[in-house]
């Protein structure tokens, strides 16, 4: 079974290379790494699906990709047998003004005081100089206005309608100390018994704690082979 991990906001994927590391000792994994020129959900799906496996594959989906991978479940592509949900959401987990919305492309997003102040609520007490130089040399990798213009794109997202016809299994990997995506985001995963599965962790879950993560998804992965 081949896993395809759709990263966070950043697009770059390379923030979960511990994870990545845990997982392909028993499977394959390929992490889709965003162009920086793609910002809208409906042009990622399109990216996303040119390159999915053509062997059986479940999704992992980070974060800013959980809508995105709603999204590519409804049109059922052949092979895809399941998906793990990472602090993610199906709708706008936090709701703004419009005119806050377009404010965000004038922040100085990629600044260190910005990425010192998103600490507490990336990683929380999980935050070390390790996480934080990786996290900054991430941003770094893509433009600002990539940036500001995918974060425009989850402040207006809504695929919570897809996500209730989705047919095929999912799991939900609920962070217990995500103090950036609001616990009852998870509330619109919970149609599917023992969907939600609570990992100590902050938002940045799978960074913070790989191992109990990639047991979750291997564990799920199990059930559907």
């Amino acid at each position: 079974m081949k896993i395809v991990i759709l990263p966070g906001l950043d697009g770059t994927g390379t923030l979960l290379s511990d994870c990545e590391a845990l997982l392909a000792r028993d499977h394959g994994v390929l992490i889709l790494r965003y162009p920086s020129e793609l910002c809208r959900y409906d042009d990622l799906q399109a990216w996303i699906e040119d390159r999915l496996p053509e062997e059986d594959f479940v999704i992992v989906a980070e974060s800013f990709s959980g809508p995105l991978a709603v999204m590519i479940a409804a049109e059922q592509p052949i092979g895809l047998k399941g998906i793990v949900f990472v602090a993610t959401f199906a709708r706008a987990p936090r709701r703004l003004p419009s005119f806050l919305t377009r404010a965000v492309s004038f922040l100085p997003l990629k600044s260190r005081g910005m990425i010192w102040l998103a600490q507490p609520f990336l990683l929380g007490r999980w935050s070390d100089p390790t996480h934080t130089e990786a996290f900054r040399q991430a941003m770094h990798l893509v433009p600002g206005s990539t940036i500001a213009k995918r974060l425009r794109e989850v402040l207006k997202v809504d695929v919570t309608q897809n996500l209730g016809r989705l047919e095929i299994p999912f799991i939900y990997l609920l962070a217990t100390k995500d103090r950036l995506v609001p616990a009852r985001m998870a509330l619109d995963f919970k149609h599917r018994p023992d969907a939600i599965v609570p990992l100590e962790g902050p938002h940045f879950l799978l960074q913070a704690n790989a191992t109990r993560s990639a047991q979750a998804i291997l564990s799920f992965i199990r059930i559907l082979t």
